[in-house]
C-alpha cells in the first residue's frame, strides 16, 4: 500500500508549525525541517495530532447520511430559523472557507473574541503578531504567559534571545525556569518597562478584556513592543478577514442562547463544548457542526468532510505569514456552497484572501508588510485576585480541542500542602460555584493561595476562579 503524505500546518495554535502527515494505515507525524516557523520542531500536541483527527461521519438526528444531504438539511433549518441563527468559527480552517462562512453568517458572526469591547485602533496590534525574529532580537522580554504549557515552540525563540543577552521577566503565578526575574501578577506595578522591552501575551475567546487593555496600556505608556499569541491555526486569518464584519462576542452568543434569542447555532470547524456550557447548548433547537474531525458536542446535524491537512487553502500564522496547506480537498467549501445556495469558487476566494493581506502569491518564507498603526491612550488596570484562594486555568491546545491529556491534577506549593496536611498520593477537595471535585495534586513553585491547572475541570469561570480547598 502506497503512503499518502501531506505537507501541512499543525492546528494546535497559531504559531504556524509545519509538518508532514503520513497516511500509512494509521496517521503518522513527520518533521518538516524547511518550515520557517518551527524548523521541524514540534511540541507534544503536534506529536499527538493522530489522536485529534478522529474519523467523523455526516449525520442527521443520529442517522448516517451523505455530506450533501447533511448540508441540504442544515440549509433548510438555517433558513427556517432566519433571525435566530448564529454562526461560530474560532478560525480552525482555511481563509477561503472563512470568507465563504462570513458571507453566510452576516446576521450573527462570532469568532469567539470580544472585539466590540476593545478600541478599534488596537485591532491590528491584536490581530497580527510580531515576527519571531524580533523576539530573538529583543533586549528585554516580558512574559504574561506560561510558554511551556501554552505555546511551547516560542521557548526556542526565547532561549535564542537569552543567548544574545536578553533579560526575561515573567509576570506569572508560577516560577518559570526560563525567567531571570519573576513578578506576581498582583505586583505588576513593579514591572519596569522601556522602549527596549517586548511584551508577549495572548488573546483568545476567554481573555479578560480589562487584562488585555492593561497590557496594551503598559506597552503604550513605555513605548514598548507587544505581541499577542493566539490559540487556533488560523486565528490571525480569521481576525484579519473579519475586520469589517459585524462580529459578536462569545459572551453575547452565550447570553443570546440562554435568553432564547438564538435557537440555531452553526459551528465551522469549532467544537462549542470547549467554550460554551452544556446547559446553554441544551437550549438550542438546532446545533449544526461542520468539521473534519470528531466533536464532543451532541449535534443535530454533522456535516463531515476532509480534515484540515487534506484541505486546499491558506492559513495565516501569528506573524502574518501566509501558509499553503498541501491538500487538494474542497468538500468543506462545497458544503458551505450548498448552505449558501450558491457555489463558492476557490480561486475567487483565494484571490480575495491575497488581496486582504496585500500579497500577490502565497509564500511561507516571506512575511507581508503589515501596518501596525499606533493606538491611542487606553485606560486599563490588571484585575487583582481578590479571592482567598484561586484556581488559575492555563489554556493550552489540549483544552481548546477537548483532547485527553495526562495533566489531570492541580499544582500547588509546599506551604499549602503542609497547611492542609495533604497526604502524598492523596487528593485535594476543590469547591466552587456550588460544585465540588477531588483532584490529585503536584507540588510546584506556585504562589501562595494559588492552584494551577492545564486541564478543564468544569468548575472554571474564566482564567481565575475563586475556590475553597480542603483535604
Amino acid at each position: 500500500m502506497s503512503d499518502n503524505v501531506y505537507s501541512t500546518i499543525c492546528p494546535g495554535c497559531n504559531f504556524g508549525c509545519g509538518l508532514y502527515i503520513r497516511e500509512n494505515g494509521a496517521l503518522e507525524v513527520d518533521f518538516r525541517k524547511s518550515s520557517p516557523a518551527n524548523a521541524g520542531k514540534l511540541c507534544r500536541f503536534g506529536m499527538s495530532l493522530p489522536r485529534l483527527y478522529a474519523p467523523v461521519k455526516s449525520m442527521i438526528d443520529g442517522k448516517e447520511v451523505t455530506l450533501e444531504d447533511a448540508a441540504k438539511d442544515a440549509a433548510k433549518r438555517i433558513s427556517a430559523g432566519k433571525g435566530s441563527t448564529a454562526f461560530l468559527s474560532f478560525g480552525n480552517t482555511t481563509s477561503e472557507e472563512l470568507l465563504a462562512f462570513q458571507k453566510i453568517g452576516e446576521s450573527f458572526l462570532c469568532t469567539g473574541i470580544n472585539f466590540e469591547a476593545l478600541p478599534k485602533d488596537t485591532y491590528r496590534t491584536l490581530s497580527v503578531g510580531l515576527p519571531y525574529t524580533e523576539i530573538e532580537a529583543a533586549k528585554h522580554i516580558v512574559l504574561f504567559i506560561d510558554p511551556y504549557e501554552q505555546y511551547p515552540l516560542i521557548v526556542r525563540r526565547l532561549l535564542s534571545a537569552k543567548k544574545k543577552g536578553a533579560k526575561i521577566t515573567a509576570v506569572w503565578w508560577k516560577t518559570l525556569a526560563i525567567a531571570d526575574e519573576m513578578i506576581k501578577p498582583n505586583d505588576v506595578s513593579k514591572l519596569a518597562l522601556t522602549k527596549d522591552s517586548l511584551i508577549i501575551t495572548d488573546f483568545h475567546p476567554l481573555s479578560d478584556v480589562e487584562q488585555v487593555k492593561s497590557v496594551l496600556a503598559l506597552a503604550k505608556n513605555a513605548g514598548a513592543k507587544v505581541t499577542f499569541l493566539k490559540p487556533f491555526a488560523n486565528s490571525t486569518g480569521a481576525y484579519l478577514l473579519a475586520k469589517d464584519a459585524k462580529q459578536k462576542s462569545l459572551v453575547q452568543l452565550i447570553d443570546d442562547i440562554n435568553k432564547g434569542t438564538i435557537k440555531t447555532l452553526f459551528c465551522l470547524e469549532s467544537d462549542p463544548s470547549t467554550l460554551i456550557p452544556s446547559e446553554t447548548l441544551s437550549k438550542l433547537t438546532n446545533l449544526i457542526i461542520q468539521a473534519g474531525q470528531a466533536s464532543s458536542s451532541k449535534a443535530n446535524i454533522v456535516i463531515a468532510h476532509e480534515p484540515l491537512y487534506k484541505k486546499k487553502g491558506t492559513l495565516i500564522n501569528n506573524e502574518g505569514r501566509a501558509q499553503a496547506l498541501g491538500g487538494a480537498g474542497t468538500n468543506g467549501l462545497d458544503a458551505l456552497g450548498i448552505i449558501a445556495g450558491a457555489k463558492f469558487e476557490f480561486n475567487a476566494l483565494h484571490e480575495s484572501v491575497k488581496k486582504a493581506i496585500g500579497i500577490s502569491a502565497v509564500d511561507e518564507f516571506t512575511i507581508p508588510k503589515y501596518d501596525r498603526s499606533a493606538y491611542g491612550a487606553i485606560q486599563g488596570a490588571v484585575k487583582l485576585n481578590e479571592a482567598k484562594t484561586a484556581l488559575v486555568s492555563v489554556y493550552n491546545p489540549f483544552i481548546w480541542f477537548n483532547l485527553a491529556d495526562d495533566n489531570d491534577f492541580v499544582e500547588l506549593n509546599l506551604n499549602t500542602v503542609r497547611a492542609l496536611k495533604l497526604l502524598k498520593g492523596g487528593t485535594l477537595k476543590i469547591k466552587s460555584n456550588g460544585a465540588s471535585i477531588e483532584k490529585k495534586f503536584k507540588v510546584a513553585p506556585v504562589q501562595d493561595n494559588v492552584l494551577i491547572t492545564s486541564k478543564k475541570f468544569g468548575i472554571e469561570k474564566g482564567m481565575l476562579t475563586p475556590v475553597e480547598i480542603s483535604r
